[in-house]
């Protein structure tokens, strides 16, 4: 049977953790080195530790020796970029998640978008929910500050990381065998990218406050919301529809913003919760949200300065509406740009291709 510990953790009849207790949560997997799926120590088992970008990934798009930007400006390899992960939970991430997902995505937009269709919406969900996991859970190994005379602060000492604790539950459901409630799951959207004017064939970007993330491989572009019980997708739904084409890389940016920024605007935000019976020993990760989505008074110039940060290494490629660059940044900035629709709301066919 299954047993909790005092801090609210539960295990199951040999130990195993099933539901981590926030305070245990913080304690081994944020600011300590276990294994960041089932919270065993280095000491008890074999570690190999996990890519933060899958293996398979990296290997296709020959990343290995490429660098990714940190929030601070610094760059790290991303054959170093990992977390720590027993040799056991790397093996199940393998053969559960990253084969079928890496032999669905390299099929290409059409053939990861039936792949879907049949079944795999919720394997990519969680995918992609790992990765935004691991990331920020990386963090906590980068300086705040490059120059070492102003502090050796971390990125992460600014992190709430009970952020995270809904998240860690989630990407944790194909080891604890947690049924996850279909309406707890975040804003999930595939669309194609245009791969004519493309600079990489991969593109990665994530936004921590308002938990969302985008990923590009080739034609195909995926942007989540994780924490908003898809509540930001079902305000963005009409605009979607007038999407007739397949976007650019910087609109595809766009998107993630937007779904961001009405993320961080939702009135009443859901509340997530894993229910445990100890006697039948089964969980599930259930959501309470409003019945209507409604939003807060919404913040234009906060829209800008996201979007200007999703955006910035691309505005030097890209004209900014026959003004200077310098005039182009500020209407970024100003929230008042969009690479997406037109004046009248529409969806911008032609393009900003690349200079």
């Amino acid at each position: 049977m299954w047993t909790q510990t005092e801090d609210g953790s539960v295990l199951d009849s040999v130990g195993n953790v099933i539901v981590f207790s926030t305070e245990r949560f913080i304690r081994d997997i944020c600011l300590g080195e276990c294994c960041f799926l089932c919270g065993a120590n280095p000491e008890s088992k074999t570690f190999n530790d996990e890519h933060v970008l899958p293996e398979w990934l990296l290997r296709y798009c020959g990343l290995f020796d490429s660098e990714i930007i940190l929030p601070n400006e610094g760059r790290i390899r991303y054959d170093r970029y990992k977390v720590p992960c027993c040799a056991e939970c790397n093996k199940l991430m393998g053969e559960l998640l990253e084969q079928p997902i890496s032999d669905a995505m390299k099929g290409g937009y059409a053939h990861l978008s039936d792949w879907i269709v049949n079944g795999g919406n919720f394997k990519v969900f969680v995918w992609m929910a790992l990765i935004f996991f691991k990331t920020h859970l990386r963090d906590r190994t980068h300086r705040l500050h490059l120059d070492a005379r102003r502090g050796s602060e971390k990125i992460s000492d600014e992190y709430d990381w009970e952020l995270l604790h809904h998240l860690h539950s989630l990407v944790r459901c194909f080891h604890t065998n947690c049924f996850i409630d279909a309406k707890a799951m975040g804003s999930f959207l595939i669309v194609p990218v245009m791969v004519s004017d493309l600079l990489d064939r991969f593109d990665f970007g994530d936004l921590f406050q308002p938990q969302t993330m985008l990923m590009r491989l080739n034609d195909i572009g995926i942007v989540t919301v994780f924490d908003d019980a898809s509540g930001a997708l079902t305000l963005y739904a009409d605009f979607l529809k007038k999407i007739t084409r397949p976007v650019s890389e910087i609109q595809l940016r766009e998107i993630m913003v937007d779904l961001a920024w009405l993320n961080l605007h939702l009135k009443v935000r859901p509340t997530f919760a894993t229910e445990c019976d100890l006697i039948g020993e089964k969980c599930r990760l259930v959501v309470e949200r409003p019945p209507q989505v409604e939003l807060v008074e919404l913040n234009h110039r906060l829209r800008g300065e996201l979007l200007y940060g999703a955006v910035r290494h691309l505005l030097p490629k890209v004209p900014l509406l026959r003004r200077s660059y310098e005039e182009g940044v500020e209407l970024v900035k100003s929230g008042n740009l969009s690479f997406l629709r037109d004046d009248r709301g529409q969806f911008i066919e032609e393009s900003w291709k690349p200079l």
